[in-house]
């Protein structure tokens, strides 16, 4: 994860800690100490800069939200064809590190913070947002004559071979998906 707008020195240090033990361990399974064990940051300097577990999550989420679209989506940005952009885009072997058997952060915290948490569910279904945004634009620029309806289609292929990757722990749902994809391209009306 890349520097945050608004987080710097220790309280940046801290989130991207935290980040790896809340997208490993789940948040409800990892309270604020585990979250920073082995970190050297101590009880008083994590509550200094977060004084509820909430607020830590939320500032994990604002990371995600800002720099997952660069993961995601710079293995495919020297491609100039929209179409052959998205279709690419689902071609793990072009994927960054586990990004892809990891599973969607913001889902996680939605999921887990449903009835519990508004603004924590409004955040991490933004971050989940995101990508369906990028398909709208990329869909837009192919010229498809409903971007909107496509990209939710897209997206959906996308969260359901993230979901089965990371249950699994391969990435041969994307596989499938990517040929999924270039099927629903091909027969989709510009």
């Amino acid at each position: 994860m890349e520097q945050s707008v608004g987080l710097e020195g220790k309280k940046l240090e801290i989130v991207k800690y935290a980040f790896d033990r809340f997208y490993e361990s789940g948040f409800h399974a990892t309270g604020m100490e585990a979250a920073l064990a082995g970190s050297g940051i101590s009880k008083r300097t994590i509550y200094k800069y977060f004084p509820s577990k909430e607020d830590l999550i939320e500032a994990v989420l604002q990371l995600y939200s800002e720099n997952v679209l660069h993961e995601l989506f710079d293995p495919v940005a020297n491609i100039s064809d929209p179409r052959e952009k998205i279709i690419a885009f689902f071609d793990v072997r072009k994927a960054p590190g586990r990004m892809f058997t990891r599973g969607c952060l913001g889902m996680k915290a939605a999921q887990e913070y449903t009835g519990k948490h508004d603004h924590i569910v409004k955040l991490g279904i933004y971050a989940n947002s995101l990508g369906e945004a990028k398909f709208l634009e990329l869909c837009r620029q192919a010229g498809f004559a409903k971007p909107g309806h496509l990209a939710k289609q897209l997206n959906l292929i996308f969260q359901g071979a993230l979901v089965l990757s990371h249950t699994s722990g391969n990435t041969a749902p994307f596989m499938l998906a990517k040929d999924a994809v270039a099927t629903l391209l091909e027969n989709a009306s510009i």
